[in-house]
């Protein structure tokens, strides 16, 4: 039974918009959904602190860098932590930090505002690579306001003259893309930038709010945002804009050399300071205690509206369609049902017009190429009741389908009541509640459906009335063992890591010798049931380990074996401790006595033999990881080690702070500092900490000229 059908799919964006609509809107992942308006605003929060145009930028770690303009510095934000507030009592160390960006090559830049320089700081190394200034004989009021990622660089707003400059960690500053005036920003000017694919976007603002511009560098695709503050762009193209303190993020889409405008995103707390998408692809946005997340739409919806499909063609007359599958999400409270309509005429005389959806793309690429809507005629004497879905319990008909763990999409099932005919038309009809909408995805069906009539008798199914029920009737037993068929025909992806589904990962792992952890994420467990053969051929090394670490935690941890650390072992030649200085070699006293004294093994007090000359080593974790994730790690770390070796698991930290307000376990400050002295060349010990330079701002590591105060040790 396995590839006697076909199937008929509507799910593309393109798809859906051919179809009509009424009352309904298109998805921003594609699909369907009801018809939407924003939500009435009751304007700014009264405990919202509003800081003024801010900084907020991610790490490959997923620390936040935020900046705090009024306080002069920027606070590093663990994974999923808050940030303190920003003092008001000590005196500030930067002067009005504002844009933040990091960089392909986790360079922190910073835009001062107040100073006229860009700072670019290695995450890395967690030290200041460089200050840039921006300020010159020519622009002695230039100023960087904003600072972005693009193309292996990153992109400075300036102003005073407005323009776009380029730097890079040690390079630059060298011109960048001409900033062009877009149409409808006359009295405006730049203030943010973001980047897309290698296109820089700018928002151009008023200097008291109100009219607000988004367009590209070159002037292009200008967008009117009243009101706008903030901009950024996700990973798949969709405009993020923010706006005033506790309102709702507005979000737009390309269709074409235009703007459609999707669903908005509720930001409570949002401060007005900074926004920006995060490495997960949720949009991140500061508050008074540090950033939030956006809290699902924020859009009131129509009770009801419905989607007519365009024609599917069966391609063979007096067919006999077979069941319906639907991806949808139906909140309680809202509900999907649905209607089929077939014929086998070839031409559709008087066919329904076609109605763009209300909210999404409104255009039609190719108009003539979309197959017709059924017939006025059609539609409004053999249009049957709508018939409710069935959720499948096992999930989708698709052998060996995968679905995210984040996924809120199921799978309904209906059968095609309808008669035979060749072409088939759905019409879904959709209703909610003014907080909730259903949401179809996509649909599939079948063509033709099953044909176990065909191997009954005669008789039972001359009649069109009688062949109809026994098509219902046998349908689900059918699909049943059709949809094992299928499975079966491809259980070779059973042994596929990659493509198996997540309920087989451990009977793979078990094939190889493997138990897997539940503690570790599906893709890392995936990438490892793959190499576990190549694992196998280096059990016991410490390429072994780091590369299992590696899977779990996606970060660059290091295996550092302690023997490596030690120097020069064996003998000691030379005087023992207490006795007298061993004699020099050559001159007047080479023939005057011994050579000093040596001792070959021992052991230093407090020490056993074991813990002596065990063989150490420590994994080193550049991140702050949780404790389920340390015992993770420990647990990996057991397994994988040789049995005579102990081991120490030292996380290191979630980074620095720059600014003012140095807190224990922080690293570095960038800025000056009171409590450094200057070290003196041959006052100070090798190895020891200690200060290169003299105080000043505006540090240099690794230059020829050094000013400032540099932390070395």
């Amino acid at each position: 039974m396995h590839g006697d059908r076909a199937i008929g799919v509507l799910a593309h964006p393109d798809q859906w918009v051919r179809c009509r609509h009424e009352s309904t809107a298109l998805l921003d992942e594609g699909g369907v959904c009801l018809a939407w308006e924003p939500e009435p605003e009751a304007g700014p929060d009264p405990g919202t602190a509003v800081h003024g145009p801010a900084g907020l930028a991610f790490d490959r770690w997923g620390r936040a860098y935020r900046s705090y303009p009024r306080a002069g510095r920027v606070e590093v934000i663990a994974p999923g932590g808050r940030a303190d507030g920003p003092p008001r009592h000590r005196p500030a160390a930067l002067c009005v930090p504002r844009g933040l960006a990091v960089d392909g090559a986790q360079r922190l830049f910073i835009a001062e505002s107040g100073a006229g320089a860009v700072h670019v700081v290695d995450l890395w190394g967690e030290r200041l690579l460089r200050r840039v200034p921006v300020r010159g004989a020519a622009r002695p009021h230039c100023r960087p306001l904003d600072v972005t990622a693009h193309r292996g660089a990153v992109a400075v707003l300036v102003t005073r003259p407005a323009a776009i400059v380029l730097l890079q960690g040690r390079r630059g500053p060298v011109r960048g893309p001409v900033l062009r005036r877009p149409a409808g920003s006359e009295g405006l000017r730049p203030t943010r930038i973001a980047d897309h694919a290698g296109h820089l976007h700018v928002l151009w603002t008023g200097a008291a709010g109100g009219r607000a511009v988004v367009a590209r560098a070159d002037g292009t695709r200008p967008l009117a945002v009243p009101d706008a503050t903030d901009l950024d762009l996700t990973a798949d193209g969709a405009l993020v804009v923010a706006r005033g303190p506790g309102r709702p993020l507005r979000r737009f889409r390309t269709d074409g050399a235009a703007w459609a405008e999707i669903e908005p995103l509720r930001a409570p707390g949002y401060d007005g300071g900074a926004m920006t998408v995060g490495p997960d692809g949720r949009v991140a946005f500061t508050t008074a205690d540090g950033l939030a997340r956006t809290a699902g739409p924020a859009a009131r919806y129509t009770p009801a509206g419905s989607v007519i499909g365009y024609r599917l063609d069966a391609g063979e007359y007096r067919t006999r369609w077979g069941r319906l599958f639907l991806d949808a999400c139906v909140p309680p409270g809202t509900e999907v049902r649905v209607t089929f309509l077939t014929s086998d005429e070839d031409t559709v005389a008087d066919p329904l017009p076609w109605s763009p959806p209300v909210r999404g793309p409104r255009s039609v690429r190719h108009p003539d190429q979309t197959p017709p809507l059924p017939s006025r005629a059609l539609y409004a004497d053999r249009l049957p009741p709508s018939a409710p879905l069935f959720l499948r319990p096992t999930g989708r008909e698709l052998p060996w389908a995968q679905i995210g763990p984040e996924d809120g999409f199921e799978t309904y099932e209906a059968p095609v009541q309808a008669p035979p005919g060749r072409y088939l038309w759905i019409v879904l009809r959709l209703a909610g509640t003014p907080r909730l909408t259903p949401r179809v995805r996509g649909l599939r069906v079948e063509r033709p459906g099953h044909r176990l009539t065909a191997a009954l008798p005669r008789a039972w199914s001359r009649d069109e009335a009688d062949a109809a029920f026994l098509q219902r009737f046998l349908a689900p037993a059918e699909g049943l063992l059709h949809e094992l068929d299928s499975r079966a025909a491809l259980r070779t992806l059973l042994l596929d890591p990659r493509a198996t589904p997540q309920e087989a990962l451990g009977w793979l792992a078990g094939l190889l010798g493997l138990a897997l952890d539940r503690r570790w994420p599906p893709a890392a467990r995936r990438e490892l049931i793959a190499q576990a053969y190549d694992l196998f051929r280096i059990r016991g090394t410490v390429a072994c380990l780091e590369r299992i670490l590696r899977l779990y935690l996606p970060l660059p941890i290091s295996v550092v074996e302690h023997w490596r650390l030690r120097g020069l072992g064996g003998a000691v030649l030379g005087a023992g401790p207490g006795g007298a200085p061993a004699p020099a070699v050559g001159g007047a006293a080479g023939t005057a006595g011994a050579l000093g004294r040596f001792t070959v093994g021992g052991t230093r007090p407090g020490e056993d033999g074991y813990t002596a000359t065990a063989h150490r080593f420590s994994v080193l974790i550049p991140a702050d990881p949780s404790p389920v994730q340390l015992d993770v790690v420990r647990a990996i770390v057991e397994a994988h080690k040789p049995a005579h070796t102990l081991v120490d698991v030292c996380p290191l930290g979630t980074g620095m702070r720059i600014g003012r307000t140095l807190h224990l376990g922080l690293t570095s400050v960038v800025g000056p500092g009171a409590a450094w002295g200057p070290a003196v060349v041959g006052r100070v010990r090798v190895g020891a900490d200690g200060i290169v330079g003299v105080p000043a701002a505006g540090s240099r590591v690794g230059e020829t000229t050094v000013t400032g105060a540099v932390r070395v040790g």
